[in-house]
């Protein structure tokens, strides 16, 4: 039974970091056909971005090849060099049109099958991560040095950071875009340990955080170097601990004539469709002004944005301001589920929620509505 709205405009855009994973993509990528095959993805409100990470290999190509059919809205992004898998999260973040960003490992350690339990934690959270020490979670690793590695990560990751999280490294993660662009923006460690990065600032900027177990299936042919990358994760760590000083945000700070009545940020949410990207959070402030917070913009960007803003409305003053962590922390506790009513307002689900939708499949004749393409912190070119 048909739903209005799907296939209308994108529930769900899914990240895959990936750097030389053509071995693993040729046998790992029909685990993501079968999921929209079982109805567990939706190829229509679903976006699939692959962020080829300077890969020296045919994994760009492959990634086109093999999940082309079974994704319609499937994006290839590529860096000129390997930077990191957090530096390619955070462009398929940047990129990302939907509501809703997800990442997950290129080697599917866990199977794609398990998004609905991941989305349907999302639903009161605003941050989802898989965890691998739950009770109902089941691990089958592909070497003891992993285990070892694993949880001596944790137990140091705990020592040293607010995080309180006893699985921080799953490649399992989905949050709401805005707190995404918030987080990937903030972000410096570009990494292995850029998790711990990403949820210590969570837990830093009052964000809610929800763990949910998987079934996790070590596949073999690692790129993880135990020895090395352990030594190289503990000196994030470190680093994550004694940041004292992150990247600002981009920002619009939004003001009303006095003789304007309704809440300018109210103004901005009817009025905003065509001026700035449609998960991008709007903070009120005293004085009816409001903030826009950009992140992960060009300066260009922003100064569109603002021009584009300002011509919209006589009775709007728009002036551009970076805002910084401290300032963002200073701001708490922000309900920023209802803070960022922009999603409910601009792009609201006309659909059943992910737990409604979990046991249906549903093709709709149309393609979703994606952002502009050129959303990112740093260069990135389609395939």
């Amino acid at each position: 039974m048909a739903h209005h709205g799907w296939g209308r405009s994108l529930a769900l855009s899914i990240v895959i970091p990936a750097y030389n994973e053509a071995p693993r993509l040729r046998h790992r990528a029909a685990s993501l056909s079968d999921a929209v095959t079982s109805g567990v993805i939706d190829p229509w409100t679903t976006e699939l971005i692959v962020v080829d990470d300077g890969s020296t290999d045919e994994t760009a190509r492959l990634a086109q090849e093999l999940l082309a059919p079974a994704f319609p809205q499937l994006r290839i992004l590529r860096l000129g060099e390997n930077s990191g898998k957090g530096a390619a999260v955070r462009v398929g973040a940047a990129a990302a049109a939907a509501p809703v960003v997800a990442f997950m490992d290129a080697d599917m350690a866990v199977d794609p099958a398990q998004l609905p339990q991941l989305l349907e934690a999302i639903e009161g959270a605003d941050v989802a991560i898989g965890s691998r020490v739950l009770p109902d979670s089941s691990v089958q690793y592909d070497s003891p040095q992993r285990i070892v590695m694993g949880r001596t990560f944790n137990a140091l990751v705990n020592a040293l950071t607010n995080v309180g999280l006893k699985d921080t490294q799953c490649g399992f993660k989905a949050f709401r875009t805005p707190m995404a662009r918030i987080l990937f923006h903030l972000m410096v460690v570009d990494r292995f340990a850029f998790d711990v990065e990403v949820l210590s600032l969570a837990r830093r900027l009052g964000m809610r955080i929800s763990e949910v177990p998987v079934q996790w299936q070590g596949t073999g042919n690692s790129t993880v170097r135990p020895v090395t990358d352990s030594i190289s994760m503990a000196f994030d760590v470190l680093r994550v601990r004694s940041r004292e000083k992150w990247p600002h945000i981009p920002a619009l700070v939004v003001t009303a004539d006095p003789e304007q009545h309704e809440p300018v940020r109210e103004r901005i949410l009817d009025e905003a469709f065509s001026t700035f990207r449609k998960t991008d959070p709007v903070l009120p402030l005293p004085d009816n002004r409001a903030l826009i917070l950009l992140p992960l913009c060009r300066s260009n960007q922003v100064s569109g944005t603002a021009h584009r803003l300002a011509r919209s409305s006589h009775h709007l003053t728009v002036r551009k301001r970076l805002v910084s962590c401290s300032e963002l922390v200073g701001m708490m506790p922000v309900q920023w589920n209802r803070g960022v009513e922009v999603i409910d307002k601009v792009q609201r689900f006309d659909g059943p929620t992910w737990s409604e939708r979990r046991s249906a499949i549903h093709a709709a004749p149309g393609v979703g509505q994606n952002e502009p393409a050129d959303l990112r912190l740093m260069p990135a070119l389609e395939a």
